[in-house]
């Protein structure tokens, strides 16, 4: 096994730094889908107006399964996201609005059935977390670089 002196020290960061970098931007792959992935049965869950329908549609891309893991109410065919699909149709039907709808699933389900829960206490590791853990590592590597080259 070859040993890394102050010399080979830079290539070796910067092996380090670039895997990183190549890891960090494959994780942002979730954000290339569009709602053109989607195909659904219009005829399904018929509405008067267009605005309700781009509204139940809108709904069903804001709203998580709570079986599936990271999926929203468009892309899972679970019973459960059947249920929740009639279910929030049912609500458009009856002229409630988009926030009403959330408060009502929030209330049976918890902040988990929303893709973007509020910033509030019981959420502060969902929102926080990721840049902790980023400032953490960029410390970390300064911190042992510094001290390799010392």
């Amino acid at each position: 096994m070859k040993k890394f002196g102050k010399k080979n020290l830079p290539n070796t960061c910067m092996n380090r730094i670039s895997i990183f970098c190549i890891l960090i931007s494959l994780s942002f792959g979730n954000f290339a889908s569009t709602d053109k992935d989607y195909d659904f049965n219009k005829d399904a869950y018929p509405f008067e107006s267009e605005i309700k329908e781009e509204l139940f549609y809108s709904l069903l891309f804001e709203l998580r399964c709570p079986k599936c893991q990271s999926s929203n109410l468009a892309g899972s065919n679970s019973p459960i996201s059947n249920d929740l699909k009639r279910e929030v149709y049912e609500l458009i039907k009856k002229d409630k609005s988009s926030d009403q709808i959330k408060t009502y699933l929030v209330e049976r389900y918890g902040n988990f059935i929303i893709y973007n829960p509020p910033i509030e206490p019981a959420t502060y590791v969902l929102w926080f977390g990721p840049l902790a853990l980023i400032l953490i590592s960029i410390f970390s590597i300064l911190f042992f670089r510094k001290r390799q080259i010392q």
